[in-house]
């Protein structure tokens, strides 16, 4: 399964990793590009994701109770340069008010390119089709004006703050 990102933002197409795959990503190795027939970039896990993914993400996979598309990682994929640009998830299925929240990030070189807002904007668009979900919440840091900004071009509106955390809402 693979979904194409909102009409105003063409470029990628957005892919939920099957347990093989996820697997496939947190390998030391480019065998994730190979497996999906994209060309090798700058995808790289690090920490906190890698720790996510093993201690969270994987045994959610591998329980049946779980919908994995609320559990896995997808990846936003350059049609153009045919590489892994960017990944996001959300952070489970939607809880009894309908929300779901959503988590995001992009590598280094690939950053101040709009990959981000063009992936939480079809993130955005494919969640709230999805039965029971009504709204989509996400957290930045107060440092964080990147991601900020990704949040402010998809119409997100901030809703709190606790600390150093800002909490954002859509369509609040």
């Amino acid at each position: 399964m693979s979904t194409r990102c909102h009409a105003d933002y063409p470029r990628l197409t957005l892919r939920p990793l099957t347990l093989p795959e996820l697997r496939l990503h947190i390998a030391d190795s480019y065998r994730l590009e190979q497996a999906l027939h994209l060309r090798t970039g700058p995808r790289v896990v690090t920490e906190p994701l890698l720790s996510i993914i093993r201690g969270y993400t994987i045994p959610r996979l591998l329980d049946p109770r779980f919908d994995p598309l609320f559990h896995t990682i997808w990846v936003a994929i350059d049609d153009e340069r045919q590489q892994i640009v960017a990944e996001a998830k959300f952070k489970g299925e939607p809880d009894e008010t309908g929300t779901v929240e959503i988590g995001y990030g992009t590598y280094p070189s690939r950053q101040r390119q709009g990959y981000m807002t063009e992936m939480v904007g079809g993130l955005v668009d494919w969640v709230l089709q999805q039965p029971g979900v009504l709204r989509v919440t996400a957290d930045t840091n107060v440092e964080n004006v990147a991601s900020q900004r990704v949040l402010e071009k998809n119409d997100f509106h901030l809703f709190d703050r606790f600390e150093n955390m800002l909490w954002w809402e859509y369509p609040g």
